[in-house]
């Protein structure tokens, strides 16, 4: 954030912000919304409601949670309350989080889920006079969900919206009286969609550990016999000996696994990762370079460990898996396998999220971009 830790301690203390969305930080989509909370802790108090559509909300990642859901920011103040599923049991329940003292109302859409609770949650906020912000995020696996939207967000203040394409369709539905529309990257998840004949996890581990890569040797042997065509391991690792070539020729899958043994440059480790579906990266460091530039590329990643590793708490690509359980690293693969054509925001994009949802809750709803860059704003 912009201001000083200081000033967004005592800031914290006055400043009340509500934020709704999905809740499950094993889903990606209550992983975005527990992202959004993250931004704003630093410098207000926040409420968050849980709006679920389904009893279900805890379906996704099971034995390979998040990487940023697991990172715990206790010494930040936060209450949730879940809403319930029947629509005006939820606006009795929404209601008494909004009043004189609440400085912003955030809601996350995702497209796919049922967003009918966004309309009550904005007019909550318009009726307590509260400035309401709504975060669009822009999914390539699901159709536009824009014009289904607009209804809901047409008595907002802002919308911000992860796509120009969907940010014009918007502007455009909901005509000349509209919010301020905005596009910020760190809704989008467009941009690595592409068709790959074959899925490439490209695994980076410490140098001479035998134990990880017998993991993971072990996890890429669990593939099913008749998707293994479709499949290829890369292992990066130096190494010293030939026990680490013996495993890969004894593994089950072992004619799909390339052990590349040397270091890689920075060129070429870009390289390798534009013709990666994902990667897998045994207990980084918290200056990992392959880390950085999985989130430079937007790459789905799993970061394999025994623990919680100090990294990026701003990356919602990754998930954690157990680098000593086979199973926890097959899960923790597949995860990213699904993610493979999506691109994932990094740090600097959540940033200026912050930065912008800092400035409208200090009152400042009008863009700070130009009126002449109608790619970014819509008035």
């Amino acid at each position: 954030m912009v201001a000083e830790h200081a000033v967004n301690g005592e800031r914290a203390r006055t400043t009340h912000v509500v934020v709704a969305g999905p809740s499950s930080q094993v889903t990606l989509p209550g992983v975005m919304t527990a992202e959004v909370v993250g931004l704003l802790a630093p410098f207000a108090k926040v409420t968050t409601i849980a709006v679920d559509s389904t009893k279900d909300f805890a379906s996704g990642l099971h034995r390979a949670p998040a990487l940023a859901g697991a990172y715990q920011r206790s010494h930040h103040v936060v209450n949730s309350l879940r809403a319930p599923l029947v629509a005006r049991h939820r606006r009795a329940a929404m209601r008494p989080h909004f009043g004189e003292r609440t400085s912003m109302a955030v809601a996350l859409a995702w497209p796919g889920l049922d967003n009918a609770w966004i309309g009550d949650f904005v007019r909550l906020a318009r009726e307590s006079r509260t400035p309401s912000v709504v975060l669009v995020v822009t999914h390539p696996n699901s159709p536009s969900h824009v014009a289904a939207l607009a209804r809901e967000v047409s008595d907002c203040d802002v919308v911000l919206v992860g796509d120009i394409m969907e940010a014009s369709l918007l502007a455009a539905t909901l005509g000349t009286t509209r919010p301020i529309i905005e596009v910020q990257r760190a809704l989008s998840l467009n941009g690595r969609a592409q068709a790959r004949p074959i899925q490439t996890v490209s695994t980076f581990l410490q140098r001479d550990d035998v134990e990880s890569l017998q993991s993971v040797l072990r996890a890429f042997d669990a593939t099913p016999e008749g998707w293994i065509d479709g499949r290829q391991l890369r292992v990066v690792m130096r190494y010293h000996g030939s026990e680490p070539e013996h495993l890969v020729r004894q593994s089950f899958h072992g004619a799909h696994v390339e052990l590349i043994g040397e270091t890689l440059d920075e060129s070429e480790l870009a390289e390798l990762a534009q013709s990666s579906s994902a990667f897998a990266i045994g207990d980084p460091e918290i200056d990992s370079r392959v880390f950085s530039q999985a989130m430079n590329q937007g790459i789905g990643t799993a970061v394999l460990s025994d623990g919680v590793p100090l990294l990026s708490t701003n990356y919602v690509g990754a998930v954690l898996g157990n680098v000593t359980r086979p199973a926890s690293i097959h899960v923790a693969v597949a995860h990213t396998l699904r993610m493979a054509d999506l691109r994932f925001p990094g740090p600097q994009d959540w940033r200026e999220v912050a930065q912008r949802l800092d400035s409208i809750c200090q009152g400042r709803l009008e863009s700070p971009l130009n009126d002449s860059d109608s790619d970014s704003a819509y008035r």
